[in-house]
Order: structure tokens, then C-alpha cells, then sequence
């Protein structure tokens, strides 16, 4: 047993420090830190872990340096047979067509203040949604326009 101890510690630790150091996120190949400070002319943007109860609930999450949540994208993978099903499912959250993003786009909710954009390419659906600004009344941290920019971004890197 006693050859065995160093090998179980190594393996102890491999298992421990991604934990303890943060793992990358596999969706960070397709939407960065700075990818989302471009695009909305922000600094001092981070990753913020997951955590629904923070408004936190995305595949990534991206705050300013106190926490404070300004986008989430979320990624998930299915059939494109099942996309006209998912998609009549969330209809009543559905604002309008946005062109030139992947195979299909859309924004929402309906309304005055849209917020996200939720577009199909292959087996990808992704939806990335900003977050209103306390600061400026009615308005999100990024418009529309630049949330667009960044759904052009990952749907390039898809």
C-alpha cells in the first residue's frame, strides 16, 4: 500500500486544484471576457460563477468587479427536428425575427425593453440577455444592437 500513497495524493491533488483554481468554462471558446468589454465599451468585467438566486443562471455569466450580473449566455444543443417545438413553446416571449444570425433569431420579450436574443446554428441554441442598469432608467448595459454583435461573434465561432 505503501507505493501506492504518493500515486493517490497526485491523483488527490489533479482532482482538487482545477476545483480550488475555477475550471473554464467549455463556452468560453465561444464568448469572452473580452468579447463582451468590446462590445459594450465596459471594463472591469468577470466571470461570475453560477448562481441562479444572483440572477447568475447562465452557461456564463459576466459581471462588473462587484458582482453585479450585465450578461448571461446560455448554450445548449438540440436536434434541429425539435427547434420548431422549443421555439412555439416560448412564442409568447418572442418580440421579433433578427436577421443575419445564425439559421434563425429572435429577441424578446415583447415590449419596450427588449433584453435578449436567442438564435439557432446546427445543434446550437443560444440566448444571451443583458441586464437593466440601475443606474439608467430603462435601459440595459448593452443594447440590442451590441448583444446582436455578440450573438454574430459565437455564432461564428459555433
Amino acid at each position: 500500500m505503501r507505493k501506492f500513497t504518493p500515486v493517490l495524493v497526485v491523483l488527490a491533488l489533479v482532482c482538487v486544484v482545477p476545483t480550488v483554481r475555477g475550471q473554464a468554462s467549455p463556452y468560453e471558446q465561444y464568448l469572452t471576457v473580452a468579447d463582451v468589454e468590446k462590445a459594450g465599451s465596459l471594463s472591469g468585467i468577470k466571470l461570475v460563477p453560477y448562481d441562479p438566486s444572483k440572477g447568475a443562471g447562465g452557461s456564463l455569466n459576466f459581471g462588473l468587479a462587484d458582482g453585479t450580473v450585465v450578461l448571461i449566455a446560455s448554450f445548449q444543443t438540440l436536434n434541429p427536428k425539435d427547434y420548431d417545438s422549443y421555439k412555439n413553446q416560448i412564442k409568447p416571449y418572442i418580440r421579433k425575427a433578427v436577421e443575419g444570425i445564425g439559421e434563425d433569431a429572435f429577441d424578446g420579450p415583447p415590449g419596450n425593453y427588449p433584453y435578449f436574443i436567442t438564435f439557432r446554428k446546427g445543434n446550437w441554441v443560444v440566448s444571451i440577455s443583458t441586464f437593466f442598469n440601475p443606474a439608467e432608467s430603462g435601459k440595459t448595459y448593452l443594447s440590442m444592437d451590441q448583444l446582436a454583435g455578440l450573438c454574430k461573434t459565437v455564432a461564428g465561432r459555433l
